[in-house]
């Protein structure tokens, strides 16, 4: 029994980890990438959602916030400021499916 339970403990301390690291690896993306010129983390802006806002928007549909990363689906945030975005698109959408992910676990945890 006990040994069930530590095994338990360290599973969780591992998926608690690599959750840790793809944050931290999607953060420094955000960052590399400018994005915190125009999305911070709580806004007032009319033009750029802010993280709050996306994270809000996106729970529960991370695989469509990848897939409008990788340019092949409309923004659920503010769709009819699209167009402001397009060259940040033409960026994202050349990320590895690994950073898109990490990217996209970032912006999905920034309530």
């Amino acid at each position: 029994m006990i040994k069930k339970v530590g095994i338990w403990l360290i599973c969780a301390a591992c998926i608690i980890a690599l959750n840790t690291a793809l944050a931290d690896e999607g953060e420094a993306i955000f960052k590399s990438h400018g994005c915190t010129s125009c999305h911070k983390k709580t806004s007032v802006s009319k033009l750029n959602p802010s993280l709050t806002e996306i994270s809000q928007a996106y729970q529960g549909k991370e695989e469509q916030l990848i897939k409008y990363l990788k340019g092949e689906s409309e923004p659920i945030v503010r769709p009819e400021k699209a167009d402001l975005m397009k060259r940040q698109i033409e960026k994202t959408k050349k990320l590895p499916d690994a950073d898109l992910k990490a990217l996209a676990g970032y912006l999905v945890r920034q309530q």
